[in-house]
């Protein structure tokens, strides 16, 4: 372990020194955290913890104008009680469905787990009006704060909030700008196995104040098609977004899911912000599973939440540049379902960050509590 710390950090300086003789084409940034997580269910003396030390290193070269190379790095080292009494929490960490596994678990005993993970892997190109990249690179096309039906090649967990780069895909990515406001793009993905293949198209354009964008394809069994908005009503955003899917091999006699989101937010003087979302999840079978299963699941662009329908609400208070909190809440009339998510972030210095942040889980039908969780992390950017 303290041999692979110090060849970890004779790359990092090496690395620095070339950066610094080659400021134009080579540059490393990231950050390092400490996330320390607290969890029980209703009671204290159940209490469980879990450390995560968590690092990123973002590579860039750009020989030319028109080339840019990315080369990013996700490592973690996880120790507590996370590691030793979740079943396959090792496999959960490490999994990747890229179609080279690009994810190592370097050290995975009954303590400790460190994983290493590139996430980003790309070769961009850009000249005059065409944008192309090929690699492990984020494909995002969801306009929703939360819940984003239109993001159907990267789809995240909203509750992995460690997480803010989300995740990527081995895809191929062409975007041709029809002018400042609209463009054409295309992109296909391809996994490990014969069903996780995407392959579709994006029209975005702006209309009316509002940028809008109509999508198609085929997402793995599915044909789909999409559309989603941006714009103002008044002063109060007002974004959306739908997806439909048809299985293209028995669609006669097929089970469609439609997937949608409606938010609206606005700003008020002071620094006060307000955020609110509602989700219908056609894919949606209320009888299984439960708000505490999101922990631990890899969502999809079909099937954003368990429940058929929920609802979002976030208030946001900026007391000074240096300090803003939040409270966020979740519900599903499915159980009368909740989470209460309460945040606060402080900025200690340039580049050292804190954040407070607790998740607790809730079903009032049957006055179960699900879990409860608090979240204590100190960031340094680099």
């Amino acid at each position: 372990m303290k041999r692979l710390l110090v060849t970890y950090l004779v790359v990092l300086i090496s690395f620095n020194l070339v950066a610094q003789e080659k400021e134009q084409q080579l540059f490393l940034s990231g950050y390092v955290k400490n996330l320390n997580e607290f969890s029980f269910v209703d009671q204290l003396d159940q209490l469980q913890w879990t450390t995560l030390v968590h690092n990123r290193l973002n590579f860039k070269y750009t020989p030319s104008n028109e080339i840019k190379v990315r080369l990013e790095f996700r490592n973690r080292l996880f120790y507590g009680n996370n590691v030793k009494n979740i079943f396959g929490f090792s496999e959960f960490i490490s999994q990747d469905n890229g179609i080279t596994n690009l994810s190592w678990n370097i050290i995975d005993n009954k303590d400790m787990l460190f994983n290493s993970t590139i996430d980003r892997a790309l070769i961009n190109y850009t000249k005059g009006d065409w944008d192309i990249t090929i690699g492990r690179q984020r494909v995002n096309w969801g306009m929703n704060l939360i819940w984003n039906p239109n993001d159907i090649f990267n789809t995240y967990n909203f509750l992995d909030f460690d997480y803010e780069e989300r995740p990527g895909s081995d895809a191929i990515r062409i975007q041709y700008y029809l002018s400042d406001f609209s463009k054409i793009e295309v992109a296909a993905k391809k996994g490990r196995s014969s069903d996780d293949k995407i392959v579709a198209a994006m029209y975005q354009f702006n209309k009316w104040s509002y940028d809008i964008q109509l999508i198609t394809g085929i997402y793995q069994k599915d044909w789909m098609v999409g559309v989603g908005w941006a714009g103002n009503l008044k002063n109060v955003g007002f974004k959306g977004e739908v997806s439909y899917f048809v299985p293209y091999e028995a669609y006669f006699n097929s089970q469609n899911v439609l997937s949608a989101s409606v938010s609206v937010d606005y700003g008020f003087k002071k620094g006060v912000y307000i955020n609110g979302s509602v989700l219908y999840n056609g894919s949606a079978n209320d009888s299984f599973g439960n708000i505490g299963s999101l922990l631990l699941v890899n969502l999809s662009a079909k099937n954003l939440m368990p429940y058929k329908y929920s609802g979002f609400l976030q208030l946001a208070k900026e007391f000074t540049p240096i300090l803003k909190a939040a409270m966020s809440t979740i519900y599903s009339p499915t159980k009368h379902s909740v989470i209460i998510i309460p945040s606060v972030d402080y900025s200690i210095a340039t580049n050292w960050e804190l954040n407070f942040t607790g998740q607790s889980f809730f079903e009032f039908q049957d006055y179960q509590t699900l879990g409860n969780s608090f979240f204590i992390r100190l960031r340094w950017s680099f």
